[in-house]
């Protein structure tokens, strides 16, 4: 009974903690990026909003095609080729083909959140899905971790084009990974029961059809709200987390190492904060009252990280108590998410939601990039970040608050 639902649970897991390895890169790089390509940070903002723009339509291709022909080659596929994307940054000889090589990997391994979250839903029993689904979560934490644990010493040393170098070990990772990894028993199960499937690539009816879904009477209403949600949330996200590295560079003077153990030790100390809201959301309370609460507490952090902190500690101190609250809240957004949505549509709804937060992850990085250049970057924080915080906490309000641990297709008529 447990080892089919551990099995997959530990390789999602460690695909989440790899792709966002892999991508977090870049965040650490953006300082010296700058600098070699002569390059302001309007620039640095258009080039992730190209990115989170290529990476959205990506997304959804990669869930409806998973709800379509399954998740196991998808997953791979994703996982090895954005790893190897990123590995070719460091030898991009332009701001063009980095831009390239940018939006191609995060597009690809944007696609593997989707899939794991779906991959996981399926898998787990119902008395600990939401658990299991919420901790995936911890898979972005350890991510950025890990990359600045690995990254700052290789930034500081060699300098930003040889950070990207560790990514090229996910490679063979990911095909080690395929051997193991077996298909949604209940996908399965589900396509067998079909009949007259039509299985061409990129049926553009068919996608259609999937989609149409989540606009059905009985679903319309939380494909709405969770949209709102995840935009907003994911704004109030990508307005701040992408340049926290270059904030506290020129804010406070830290030099690019120096930032980038800031921002990688909170989100270390942010994996509590994903395993809280796990756990609270799956035995304590209602998963949407978890967001709710995790949401305003993290909204007065992060209002606390942008004003407050006079040292390097207490920028530390700061950023931990946002990343454990605010951040963490995916753990029970993503698990919810999962819940309200039926198998035969699962993976698109968990595409839509991620292409809602990479819409927001396209604008808000510009949006700061523009006001820093006529304010100042605690004024653009706070004007970008606080309201989107507060319409994603009123959004969550509005979601159905349902019990936890009942039966996925129970939940998502």
């Amino acid at each position: 009974m447990w080892g089919l639902p551990l099995l997959i649970f530990l390789i999602c897991m460690i695909g989440q903690v790899l792709s966002n390895f892999d991508q977090s890169l870049f965040a650490y790089a953006i300082p010296g990026i700058m600098k070699t390509f002569d390059i302001g940070l309007e620039t640095i903002g258009s080039i992730l909003s190209l990115s989170f723009i290529f990476a959205a339509i990506v997304t959804v291709t990669i869930g409806i095609e998973a709800d379509r022909f399954g998740r196991r080659k998808l997953f791979i596929f994703c996982l090895a080729s954005s790893a190897l994307l990123v590995g070719l940054h460091a030898l991009a000889p332009s701001i063009l083909s980095l831009t390239m090589f940018r939006a191609c990997a995060f597009g690809l391994s944007a696609g593997i959140l989707p899939l794991a979250q779906a991959y996981t839903a399926e898998a787990a029993p119902a008395r600990i899905r939401g658990f299991m689904t919420g901790m995936l979560q911890c898979g972005y934490a350890i991510g950025w971790f890990l990359a600045a644990l690995i990254g700052a010493p290789i930034l500081e040393a060699y300098g930003w084009r040889y950070i990207f170098l560790p990514a090229l070990l996910v490679v063979p990772v990911a095909f080690i990974i395929a051997k193991a990894l077996p298909e949604s028993e209940r996908f399965r199960k589900e396509k067998i029961s079909e009949s007259g499937t039509n299985n061409s690539l990129l049926n553009l009816n068919e996608w259609i059809g999937k989609i149409k879904i989540l606009l059905e009477p009985g679903l319309r209403k939380r494909t709405f709200w969770s949209i709102s949600l995840f935009f907003f949330q994911g704004g109030a996200y990508a307005g701040t987390a992408f340049y926290f590295p270059t904030f506290f560079s020129d804010v406070y003077g830290y030099s690019e190492s120096e930032s980038a153990y800031i921002v990688g030790l909170s989100y270390g100390i942010a994996v509590i904060g994903y395993i809280a809201v796990a756990l609270i959301g799956e035995f304590v309370l209602t998963r949407r009252n978890t967001i709710l609460i995790f949401l305003t507490l993290g909204t007065f952090a992060m209002s606390g990280l942008i004003w407050l902190p006079s040292t390097y500690m207490g920028n530390i101190i700061w950023f931990g108590a946002m990343t454990m609250t605010f951040y963490a809240s995916a753990a029970a957004m993503w698990a919810l998410a999962a819940e309200l949505f039926p198998t035969r549509a699962r993976a698109t709804a968990s595409s839509i939601m991620l292409a809602s937060i990479l819409i927001s992850f396209a604008t808000y990085p510009i949006a700061v990039a523009l006001l820093v250049e006529n304010f100042d970057w605690r004024m653009a924080f706070t004007i970008v970040a606080i309201p989107s915080a507060i319409i994603a906490t009123i959004s969550a309000a509005m979601l159905p608050n349902i019990k936890s641990g009942l039966d996925l297709d129970q939940i998502a008529k």
